[in-house]
């Protein structure tokens, strides 16, 4: 969602007349959209709809497992602010990034998760508006394993706007197709929408309800979550800091050979694995913190196993509710993987199995099934 709302700010233009925008080629709408003056920011009022897990179980009433209703504001200085609200009585959810620093206040068990994200690159500088002619040779890039639509005019939160679906082409996973609709006069982004194959209604969708372009007080980022909530520093995406004085930062290793002998722990890969050849072994990190990633497949519906060195967090499953259950009221799915005890969930987009062997820890992710996602795990 913080994606989705830093993807607001960036775009350019101003307002807009209520109706459906005129019939145009999809790249013209594209860059004619993004073709004014920049915004300034962005308040909004959105609904969020989350299908993926179910509702009993996964803290149906969380407005992040179920879906909730809330505002969003975005200023052109990487500041984003997001507020959920369940109509169950679920709790709140506030989410605020603000430069490289972003946290979540998750109120149904009272914690706070931080992170620091990889510092923006891009740099800060005005830049031109795509050509008619670069969007076009982005879409055909696109279209190269993806089947695109054309500009359907529609009109969301009040303001005239185009929508496309885009769907892949083959070797999808689950992944049924994503509806993406902005603004006709700045770009915006108001509604972005993931389905799973055969299925009509999204899995996951973020969508303005009302909206208004303009200055964002500094103010409304300026907030802290509650000073007696537990927090839980997370772990940064990126290595975008600096490396520790006299150390430079690992090189991955690409084969399966090289992968093998950066590890320090037996890896791991078949030749095959749930019916996919292997296509790729990377090795990433050094010492007892290297991480061997072995894809099988390719396109969407890959199968991803990454192997570590097992530790204290990785510890088997005891109980099949989460550590925080008194407030969540989460259940974790568990599974066998010959005597190791996992974790295995399913989603209608993909699924994710985690288990320890011996010494060594494995994830294995994918969009495919719960049952596909266990037997390639078994076959490890």
């Amino acid at each position: 969602m913080a994606l989705v709302a830093v993807g607001v700010v960036v775009a350019s233009g101003s307002g807009a007349n209520s109706g459906t925008p005129p019939a145009k080629p999809l790249a013209e709408a594209i860059a004619d959209s993004l073709a004014g003056p920049q915004i300034a920011g962005i308040s909004a009022r959105i609904e969020f709809t989350n299908r993926l897990l179910p509702s009993t179980g996964f803290g149906g009433q969380d407005p992040l497992m179920a879906g909730g209703s809330g505002r969003l504001w975005a200023s052109n200085k990487s500041a984003v602010r997001i507020e959920l609200q369940s109509e169950a009585g679920g709790g709140d959810v506030e989410i605020v990034a603000r430069g490289n620093k972003l946290w979540l206040y998750h109120a149904a068990s009272n914690t706070v998760y931080k992170t620091t994200m990889a510092p923006d690159k891009s740099g800060n500088g005005a830049k031109t508006p795509p050509t008619v002619a670069a969007v076009k040779r982005v879409l055909r890039q696109l279209g190269s394993d993806a089947t695109i639509s054309g500009a359907l005019g529609d009109n969301v939160a009040g303001r005239p706007a185009y929508s496309t679906r885009i769907a892949p082409k083959a070797k999808g996973g689950l992944v049924g197709g994503a509806d993406v609709t902005w603004d006709a006069a700045n770009g915006a982004p108001l509604r972005v929408a993931v389905f799973a194959r055969g299925q009509n209604d999204p899995v996951i969708a973020i969508e303005a309800t009302e909206v208004s372009f303009g200055p964002v007080d500094p103010s409304v980022f300026a907030i802290r979550p509650p000073a007696g909530a537990k927090v839980e520093e997370l772990s940064a995406a990126s290595n975008g800091g600096k490396p520790k004085k006299g150390k430079k930062p690992a090189r991955p290793v690409t084969g399966l050979r090289a992968a093998k002998a950066a590890a320090p722990f037996n890896v791991s890969a078949p030749a095959t694995l749930g019916q996919r050849k292997r296509s790729a072994v990377t090795a990433v990190g050094r010492g007892a913190k290297t991480k061997v990633i072995v894809r099988y497949g390719k396109g969407l519906g890959a199968i991803t196993v990454i192997e570590s060195v097992a530790s204290k967090t990785h510890a088997a499953p005891t109980s099949a509710r989460s550590k925080n259950s008194e407030h969540d009221a989460i259940q974790i799915p568990t599974a066998k993987i010959g005597s190791a005890q996992a974790i295995a969930l399913g989603t209608p987009l993909g699924s994710i199995v985690s288990f320890t062997r011996g010494r060594v820890h494995y994830v294995v992710i994918g969009s495919v099934t719960q049952q596909d996602a266990l037997a390639a795990a078994r076959g490890l």
